[in-house]
């Protein structure tokens, strides 16, 4: 594990920004994406003037199983490594990401920073690659959540995250109730709340120390939400936060106004700023934030935002926005074996 350097989270790698050209690997280590949404995420990001790469078993359906979790790790580390994937992205999302950890080898991501995005199932890839590898990552969407417009929110706000060192977003601004106001700054931290649960006891336990903590979950009840929660603040995770975001949260709609008045009662002597529906999660928009980065935290009297405070990426020479540009080819196309070098 990466030390603790103290007090303080130790200091986390920049992985450089994108720009014009660069291949964006995409990687399977949870679910297997649906081939048509597959298709239309792929065709997103050449329209955007990316290059893709695939996991070779990308549209493989999961079995779990050792061997399988060895080699799609193997996969994993072989997209890293390939020098012309610039950045990573999530296929998707459901299940499986975590049973890769083991197989995993810090250093390679250590030595090579590049920019990962995804959620939900991916959290776990997230919190491991930050307290074993000390790299900064991206809570954004997968591939399979990806339309061909520059106009839509969510590809939108993935490729400012991705190209710009430093974007000046006030993310969620407008969008996002406040439950408690107040100001804080402090490194955004977090993801799906049932993955951040279960790093609770392991070497990549989430590290919340002076941290804006930001959590998403989907599909559950209020009493699995609270039960969650409950075991946060009983394993101390909760004492020393700057703030917290609340995410997109599917819970029972006849729930929500019952599970404002819980949430209030149990972080209410936290006397911490509170955001809620901040549009990052399993609902449409699914924006991106930069978890291991610092930002400010504003919750005004009835919206809030997060902003950056640092740079989340190195800055690389680039002519023209990706924004921009038309569609580029694929370097492989969909279904083609994957040729990775070490």
């Amino acid at each position: 594990m990466i030390s603790d350097g103290g007090d303080q989270p130790p200091p986390l790698l920049r992985p450089p920004a994108l720009v014009k050209g660069d291949a964006i690997g995409i990687v399977a280590p949870s679910y297997a994406p649906r081939p048509g949404w597959l298709l239309r995420g792929i065709k997103a990001l050449e329209h955007a003037g990316f290059q893709v790469i695939q996991d070779p078993e990308l549209t493989l359906g999961r079995r779990f199983k050792r061997a399988e979790d060895e080699r799609r790790a193997e996969n994993f580390m072989g997209v890293w490594l390939d020098p012309r994937v610039k950045a990573v992205i999530g296929g998707t999302g459901g299940y499986g990401a975590v049973r890769m950890l083991p197989y995993l080898e810090p250093e390679i991501f250590r030595r090579n920073p590049k920019a990962f995005v995804g959620y939900s199932d991916i959290t776990a890839l997230h919190l491991w690659l930050m307290r074993r590898a000390g790299l900064r990552v991206f809570h954004g969407p997968t591939v399979d959540d990806l339309i061909p417009s520059t106009r839509d929110p969510t590809m939108a706000s993935l490729l400012s995250a991705l190209t710009t060192p430093r974007p000046a977003t006030r993310i969620g601004r407008g969008i996002a109730r406040v439950v408690r106001p107040g100001r804080a700054v402090g490194r955004l931290i977090g993801g799906n709340l049932s993955l951040v649960q279960q790093t609770i006891g392991t070497p990549y336990e989430v590290d919340t120390r002076d941290a804006i903590l930001f959590l998403e979950e989907t599909r559950d009840p209020m009493s699995v939400l609270d039960e969650r929660l409950v075991h946060l603040r009983a394993a101390g995770l909760l004492r020393a936060v700057k703030g917290v975001v609340f995410g997109q949260l599917s819970i029972d709609r006849s729930e929500e106004d019952e599970f404002e008045d819980f949430l209030l009662d149990l972080v209410s002597d936290l006397n911490v700023p509170i955001l809620t529906d901040f549009p990052a999660g399993h609902e449409v928009p699914n924006l991106t934030v930069p978890i291991g980065t610092e930002v400010e935290l504003v919750a005004e009297e009835t919206t809030g935002w997060i902003a950056y405070r640092e740079d989340a990426l190195e800055p690389r020479t680039s002519g023209v926005s990706p924004v921009a540009l038309p569609g580029a080819p694929a370097l492989t196309t969909p279904g083609a074996p994957l040729h990775t070098t070490s």
